[in-house]
């Protein structure tokens, strides 16, 4: 916990500098290799992922409003559009709903917040509720789609829960779930289920990061091989689908918003599979994609979403609300890759697009000078 406070108290002071002075202190203190460069992707045993989503901006803006989150779920714990549904006003219920867990878990262990971290429990608890004996959410539309994205939300919980000095105070809640989540895994798997489920992702290549995530975050959460040998056929389809400028491409053309998101994926698996054979050229995928989005980013730190295939108005959410760029997926993205790399430079990018959406207030670094 001690770590985490360094970062949010780091988080506080770089909040209010410009993203090239963030630059300049990171430049200051990061490691570096011999030729003093920052340094790229390096294999380690280790699991840092509670260390770097202690980045102070994923920390103060990915986390920032924990409350409102958990104050808009339902008494039995049923999360955004499945509030609606409960109500009777829409006729679709989503298990990717209750993946707000997440979000609620392992922000309230960041910020020291027992009261999101139970919110975040109950929504889980809510998803599960609803689990047939097979593994599958019957009832949820988007079956396959859905269910990926509430089995990875768990499966990472989990393990950032292990990784926590918190563990021991969540031991019940982590063994009661692994089976669960396992469960949903493998119903993922099963033949018939995989076939339709990964047809149905052909035209979205952040979904193939999305179920390798999934899958390979629960394999490691319960040593299943099994699962992690299907996130590798996920992956190596998501790899040879990158386009010769970095972009991963999004109904037959590109999207800024959805770009970031497969990145994010990728990045966790990068992290809890650091010696996987296949993790190097996730990696360089990362490094591409990165690339890629900063040509989207325009000078005020705004995303553009020019040529987007998805997210300049053509597509509408699960809450029938017209799509917009994820900022905090590409926040959460160039951050999150700044604190594997030590590359202060993606980190002043991430706190450009922080001020835009955020409308941070700025003030240049003390001089010294009156």
């Amino acid at each position: 916990m001690v770590k985490l406070r360094q970062w949010l108290a780091v988080g506080v002071v770089l909040s209010l500098l410009t993203p090239i002075a963030i630059a300049t202190v990171f430049a200051k203190t990061r490691r570096t290799n011999h030729a003093g460069q920052s340094k790229e992707f390096e294999p380690s045993l280790s699991w840092k992922d509670e260390e770097y989503e202690s980045n102070p901006l994923i920390a103060n803006f990915a986390y920032r409003n924990l409350s409102s989150l958990y104050k808009s779920m339902a008494p039995d714990g049923a999360s955004n559009a499945n509030v609606d549904w409960e109500r009777n006003q829409t006729r679709k219920w989503y298990i990717e709903e209750q993946r707000t867990g997440e979000e609620l878990v392992i922000g309230g262990l960041i910020k020291n917040d027992p009261k999101a971290i139970l919110s975040g429990f109950k929504m889980f608890d809510w998803g599960f509720a609803h689990q047939a004996s097979d593994g599958s959410f019957k009832g949820t539309a988007d079956a396959f789609h859905s269910t990926s994205f509430f089995v990875e939300a768990v499966a990472h919980t989990l393990l950032v829960l292990q990784q926590s000095p918190e563990s021991g105070k969540y031991a019940n809640q982590i063994a009661r779930y692994t089976p669960l989540v396992h469960r949903a895994a493998d119903w993922m798997i099963s033949p018939n289920v995989w076939k339709k489920g990964t047809e149905g992702n052909q035209p979205y290549t952040h979904r193939r990061y999305l179920v390798a995530a999934a899958l390979g975050l629960t394999g490691k959460l319960s040593g299943d091989q099994d699962l992690i040998n299907y996130a590798h056929q996920s992956i190596e389809d998501g790899l040879s689908l990158q386009n010769p400028d970095g972009s991963n491409p999004e109904k037959g053309g590109y999207d800024s918003s959805y770009h970031m998101v497969g990145v994010v994926y990728a990045e966790r698996w990068v992290t809890y599979f650091p010696d996987d054979a296949l993790t190097p050229r996730v990696a360089a995928m990362i490094d591409k994609a990165l690339e890629w989005e900063q040509t989207r980013i325009l000078p005020t730190g705004e995303i553009s979403r020019e040529g987007n295939t998805r997210t300049a108005g053509q597509e509408r959410g699960r809450t029938s609300k017209v799509k917009t760029i994820a900022h905090s997926s590409a926040i959460r993205g160039f951050a999150y890759w700044a604190s594997v790399t030590d590359n202060p430079q993606l980190y002043g990018i991430a706190a450009q697009i922080a001020q835009y959406y955020y409308r941070l207030r700025l003030i240049k670094p003390h001089s010294g000078k009156e």
